[in-house]
């Protein structure tokens, strides 16, 4: 071991860790609001969790499509900033606001259809009977609105974030929840007068709250000093931002591949709900309990993937691609350090967490269950979308998509589907599939990353 290893580790390490931390709190803010519209849900009973859960299957593989297809702006971002391009910054912002409000026009019509999605795969017996998708449905129309605040808002995070600026984010989203809570217990519940509305409720408080977000950090944004230097004022010169559409391609291409990388895992990931619903309602929400435990700790991942992206995408555009390979690997040991953490506190609580999410008897029983074997998925899914984020960073947009259709098209569905097909599992089986296809695809991205950094090592 050099002997500047170790001070290059704690460089790197407490670089990282300041910029994932309010990541973190930003992203798990997103999922905290279906967390406690899921809690909410579980207590006022009816089926309403699994109903929520189906809209959610529709919504967010939506969501996260979009939003990655946005998400090319934060390695040319971060390499701006790196370069100290400071106008072009914001001009980059402009054009990811155009793009991702026409993708997201596009998702609110997908996403409106959802009851008749549901309905085609309950047809070819992947999905739930026609009640429950006519249930969903109106529970995903009630959150439809909410996708275009939602990507501009990433959108919004990705440009703060890339610029070293992402308190305000986790600010603005932790606020929203408390506006998102306020309107579940009016909503759902109906109180103040108004008809209970159940998962359709919960829809219609998280589509206010996340605008509410997106407002404040719109406000936060324009009101920097001198925006127009920060290129965030000015003209917009085309209808595509500055530069118009040519200078968005980077943006683009880089998005494309995370965009459709992520529809892959978030496919795979619904896949796993439908086939859930297929055995029972118990099943189906003891399922949907364990996967917003796993997706609302997964945004801690997250942060750490964003951080370690704008980490090496800052030191590229510095011209220091050995550095950039240090930011890499040091974002991957910080992602089995702190996941594997979380997943040991997950399997040691978990008769408390599934108390917390419902008071049925019988699915607390079934959480309990799940929660088992669902503690280790964290390690694996956190450390897949970490090589992800660090490979795009380097400009390689192709051989992401290739692995995350490997580990999740070519892997995860068919053996949740043989799992409980062939092999009789219940909803762990599910899970087991999960953990087998987010190590393949670390394995995978991995390797891609070493082969990437191979000529700046020494």
């Amino acid at each position: 071991m050099s002997q500047d290893f170790l001070p290059r580790l704690g460089h790197h390490s407490s670089d990282l860790l300041r910029l994932a931390w309010p990541v973190m709190l930003s992203r798990a803010g997103i999922l905290l609001m279906a967390f406690c519209d899921i809690a909410m849900l579980g207590r006022y009973g009816g089926g309403e969790v699994g109903v929520s859960n189906l809209g959610l299957s529709i919504f967010v593989p939506i969501l996260v499509v979009v939003i990655g297809l946005c998400s090319g702006m934060v390695p040319v971002i971060s390499h701006a900033f790196g370069a100290g391009a400071w106008r072009e910054c914001g001009r980059a912002w402009r054009r990811a606001m155009v793009w991702g409000t026409v993708l997201s026009l596009f998702g609110i019509w997908l996403v409106w259809q959802a009851e008749d999605i549901l309905l085609w795969l309950g047809s070819v017996g992947m999905g739930p009977g026609e009640s429950l998708a006519v249930r969903g449905g109106a529970a995903a129309q009630a959150m439809a609105p909410g996708l275009l605040a939602q990507v501009l808002f990433a959108v919004c995070a990705f440009y703060l974030e890339s610029t070293r600026r992402p308190r305000f984010a986790m600010i603005a989203m932790l606020l929203a929840n408390l506006v998102n809570l306020v309107f579940n217990w009016v909503l759902i519940f109906g109180n103040l007068g108004l008809p209970e509305m159940g998962a359709v409720g919960a829809g219609i408080a998280s589509t206010i709250a996340r605008f509410a977000a997106l407002g404040l950090i719109l406000w936060y944004i324009y009101a920097q000093r001198e925006p127009e230097e920060a290129g965030v004022s000015g003209p917009w010169e085309t209808f595509w931002g500055p530069g118009g559409w040519r200078a968005g391609w980077m943006m683009r291409k880089l998005g494309f591949s995370a965009g459709v990388s992520n529809g892959f895992e978030t496919f795979g990931f619904a896949s796993m709900s439908l086939f859930a619903g297929r055995l029972g309602s118990e099943a189906l929400d003891a399922y949907s309990i364990s996967h917003n435990m796993v997706s609302t700790l997964f945004m801690v991942g997250l942060g750490l993937a964003i951080a370690t992206g704008v980490r090496v995408g800052i030191e590229q555009g510095k011209g220091c691609p050995e550095e950039a390979t240090f930011a890499g690997w040091t974002g991957l040991l910080a992602a089995l350090v702190i996941m594997g953490g979380l997943g040991l506190v997950v399997y040691a609580c978990r008769d408390m967490l599934a108390w917390i999410y419902t008071d049925d008897p019988a699915v607390q029983a079934r959480v309990v269950g799940i929660f088992v074997i669902s503690a280790f998925v964290f390690l694996p899914d956190t450390a897949q979308i970490v090589m992800g984020q660090a490979v795009r960073a380097l400009g390689d947009a192709w051989v992401p998509i290739l692995c995350y259709a490997l580990a999740f098209l070519v892997l995860l569905i068919p053996m949740g589907w043989v799992m409980l097909a062939k092999f009789g599992w219940d909803e762990r089986g599910l899970v087991i599939a999960i953990i087998t296809a987010c190590t393949l695809a670390t394995i995978s991205l991995s390797w891609r990353f070493y082969l990437l950094t191979s000529r700046a090592r020494p």
